[in-house]
């Protein structure tokens, strides 16, 4: 299959379901901001490839290429209107569980934090709120489309920036970054 076919000429694309659709509608911007996720995680797991080694370092490269996995059938779920269903509660538990034991390494956390430190945790907040901003339109489009209850690949994208706000703080923490906390002003300085 060749990858130009001409058939988005007129700013509609083809669903998995075989439908034509606006470009600008909710569906395609939400499969739009998934793939920039997707791509944005992949960069991510560039960064720490070329960074220094730490002893988690093959084991968070390769979740992250789950994730990357994940997000790929969570557009399919999405592309399909939910009749092909491949996520369960285990997903969303997954992702809890390397919180929690990424959590469970650091000191805790006391303060807000300015996004700072080594380039690979910075950038995982970059990732972070990218897929924040995907989250905020996957659930315009479910609105839209009045599903209830939200499925379970939801839950595991409102996981996921949990993950990746973790996975900077230990990044930092592995790598030697600095941590900046906020400094509240006050009125007038």
């Amino acid at each position: 299959m060749g990858i130009v076919t001409k058939t988005g000429d007129k700013g509609t694309t083809g669903t998995l379901g075989g439908q034509r659709m606006l470009k600008s509608s909710s569906l395609i911007e939400l499969n739009g901001q998934i793939d920039e996720v997707n791509a944005s995680l992949g960069y991510l797991n560039s960064l720490i490839e070329e960074g220094s080694d730490f002893p988690k370092k093959n084991e968070i490269m390769e979740f992250l290429r789950y994730i990357q996995n994940g997000l790929y059938n969570l557009g399919t779920e999405i592309s399909s209107g939910f009749t092909i269903v491949r996520f369960d509660e285990s997903h969303a538990l997954l992702l809890e569980e390397k919180i929690d034991e990424m959590t469970n390494a650091m000191p805790p956390q006391t303060k807000f934090i300015i996004f700072s430190g080594k380039k690979e945790a910075t950038y995982t907040h970059v990732v972070r709120s990218v897929s924040r901003r995907c989250e905020r339109q996957f659930v315009r489009f479910l609105l839209e489309e009045n599903v209830d209850p939200f499925p379970h690949c939801y839950k595991f994208l409102n996981r996921l920036s949990d993950y990746l706000f973790t996975l900077a703080r230990f990044l930092n923490q592995e790598l030697g970054g600095e941590e900046i906390e906020t400094i509240p002003w006050e009125s007038g300085k």
